[in-house]
């Protein structure tokens, strides 16, 4: 990327501050914002779901909000000017695929409409910079990537995104969902590829026992930068959330994670919970985490937790009691992280994907 034309702005902010000198409140990128528009090609597109134009739709429900921060959300919607939309207006009964490949700097951004009572399964796939032909070198590109999800009462989704980029990828990535009355929304993230990425979600449960549930696995390695902004806030009364975020930090990569359950004043009877695991396999790899509760209402149940450890002495020696070393057990249970979340997306060939993806 040209770094003359280069705009440094803060991302993935906490939507609470805490010690500055814990560097976690917020992330902060120097990019070329100069973006083409990226829509994407959806390679399986099933009966129920319109496809069309526009970065708006007509809907009772409130506006979803970003985790990046608004800043960032507005160069990448002004970058699309297009916007697409799909629009689920009858239960499909196979997925919706949209495949995003990123070879230059890109914008995208999409909508995702749920209306009443039905129900969609969809999988958006990043790849990109993979490989080039010797002798070639790859430049640093950029995505920006909005998704919008709006979930009408009694509707259920499930998303998945797969990001299986190359190194030379650095990669903003928002799911910002908002849930009518007795919606459920389910997400599973697999990060894996790319450089620098920052990735988070932003779910709004307004609607009367609506619902939110994440899992995302990753794996942070060579001198990868992955920083997750999750926000879960809950509105309506007997609301519940779950969010599971696991995976592993080697060499000289760095994580950050920030996970917030908001309990607004009127959301009695509601529910949250978020856990958070990594496996940290190199003295030289920077973890930090950040999960957050904030209570406005009394009568809500809510729990949060967040550990860092290493391959335990019992465990190896489990291990190596089958014939087990080090190495391949470090292995072994860093893939099945990713390959449990993976199981969700009902989709073999983007399952099989993500297993040659673990291999390389």
């Amino acid at each position: 990327m040209d770094k003359t034309r280069e705009t440094t702005i803060d991302i993935n902010p906490i939507p609470y501050l805490t010690w500055t000198w814990l560097k976690i409140n917020k992330d902060s990128v120097s990019y070329d914002f100069n973006l083409s528009e990226n829509q994407g090609c959806e390679v399986q597109l099933p009966e129920g779901i319109k496809v069309s134009s526009g970065k708006t739709i007509e809907t009772q429900l409130s506006e979803p909000q970003f985790s990046i921060g608004e800043e960032a959300a507005k160069l990448i919607s002004d970058a699309a000017s297009e916007g697409k939309i799909y629009t689920i207006e009858k239960s499909p009964d196979q997925p919706l695929i949209i495949r995003i490949k990123l070879d230059s700097n890109s914008a995208t951004h999409q909508i995702i409409h749920a209306k009443a009572e039905t129900s969609a399964n969809i999988i958006i796939v990043y790849d990109g910079w993979l490989s080039s032909p010797e002798g070639v070198s790859k430049p640093q590109v950029l995505s920006g990537v909005i998704t919008k999800v709006y979930a009408e009462d009694d509707s259920k989704l499930h998303i998945s995104k797969v990001q299986l980029c190359g190194k030379a990828v650095n990669q903003i990535d928002d799911t910002a969902v908002v849930c009518g009355e007795r919606a459920k929304v389910s997400l599973t993230q697999i990060e894996l590829g790319a450089s620098h990425i920052d990735a988070g979600f932003h779910a709004s449960l307004e609607g009367y026992q609506s619902s939110f549930y994440s899992d995302t696995a990753y794996i942070c390695q060579e001198n990868q930068y992955l920083d997750m902004n999750q926000v879960v806030v809950h509105k309506g009364r007997k609301t519940v959330c779950a969010m599971k975020t696991h995976g592993t930090a080697k060499d000289e990569a760095t994580k950050t994670y920030r996970g917030t359950i908001d309990m607004i004043k009127g959301c009695a009877g509601s529910v949250g919970n978020e856990i958070e695991t990594t496996l940290l396999l190199s003295p030289k790899a920077v973890v930090k985490a950040a999960p957050i509760i904030l209570c406005g209402e009394e009568d809500i149940s809510a729990e949060h937790g967040s550990t860092i450890g290493k391959l335990s002495n019992e465990m190896l020696f489990y291990m190596n009691s089958r014939g087990i070393d080090q190495t391949t057990a470090e292995e072994l249970l860093t893939n099945a992280k990713v390959t449990a979340a993976a199981a969700t997306i009902e989709d073999e060939t983007v399952r099989k994907e993500i297993e040659e993806f673990l291999q390389k």
